[in-house]
């Protein structure tokens, strides 16, 4: 028998583990069709009594050509706020009508609100989830090129399938940060970035970054900044290439950068999933 281990999540990155899931897209039979990276973020919801909506982030081209999709949750412990490492429950519903894409089609970023699902699963599941606290506004003198960075995802569905836990990588920062990428609101990193990838969120190591300019900081700030969403990779012969992985597997060869979309361009998305949602739940209000 497997065993399994347990841990009480404390650090920042042992709560980011718990906080990005796996997303499975499925076709009308429920058949796996693609596979791709999300986590959950808390944003204010002003316009409600309830305070909060609790979003799923990942890209539009992981989540716009599908209806229905598996998120495999982990269950709490019946008797703590503890992860039962090794026991899962999956959710499998249709998506559509709360799927929120970034207004600009260029921006390859969406949502789907799942407070109602949370709000369902209720104690059953353990979860962490970001909030904008955590965002870097890409003024921070630590954004530069060369920083480190991790992200957190199932490159080309690879992850520790007994204790349904995603896998953390590293790299730098190959482009400016604070610079937009060929005009849009992204960067470079390089990173060896596969297939599965997408939708993963990527963290820069703010106090290690603070050292290498020479500063140490104890001020019990946050030690990483989240900074963007994995969106593709660049493969040999090629430009882009977007990141799900299907059954199918790639061919294509990667030489290692990866295109993030700066956590700044989720602003626009987040307003125009408040507002549209403010908008479906009080229909002829303004």
């Amino acid at each position: 028998m497997d065993k399994v281990n347990t841990i009480d999540p404390q650090s920042f990155m042992e709560q980011a583990l718990f906080s990005t899931l796996k997303i499975e897209l499925l076709n009308n039979e429920n058949e796996i069709q693609s596979i791709g990276t999300g986590f959950l973020l808390k944003v204010d919801f002003p316009q409600d009594s309830n305070g909060v909506l609790l979003l799923l982030i990942s890209n539009r081209h992981v989540l716009a050509n599908y209806k229905r999709f598996n998120i495999r949750f982990h269950k709490r412990k019946p008797d703590s706020n503890l992860p039962e490492l090794g026991q899962s429950l999956n959710y499998n519903a249709a998506y559509e009508e709360v799927l929120f894409l970034h207004p600009n089609p260029r921006i390859d970023l969406a949502c789907v609100n799942i407070s109602t699902v949370i709000s369902q699963l209720g104690s059953q599941i353990y979860y962490k989830f970001l909030d904008k606290r955590m965002f870097a506004d890409f003024t921070e003198p630590e954004l530069d090129a060369g920083q480190r960075i991790i992200f957190i995802g199932y490159p080309e569905n690879r992850y520790d399938q007994l204790h349904n836990l995603p896998i953390v990588r590293s790299g730098v920062t190959a482009s400016h940060p604070k610079v937009d990428y060929n005009g849009e609101d992204q960067f470079l990193i390089d990173a060896q970035v596969f297939p599965g990838s997408s939708g993963s969120p990527v963290f820069l190591n703010i106090k290690e970054a603070q050292y290498n300019r020479g500063q140490i900081i104890l001020d019990g700030s946050l030690p990483y900044l989240f900074i963007g969403v994995v969106s593709a990779t660049e493969v040999k012969n090629n430009i882009v290439t977007p990141l799900p992985t299907n059954l199918l597997g790639i061919s294509k060869e990667v030489i290692g950068l990866g295109l993030v979309f700066k956590a700044t361009a989720l602003d626009e998305l987040i307003e125009r999933t408040l507002r549209e949602t403010y908008n479906k739940m009080h229909p002829g209000k303004t």
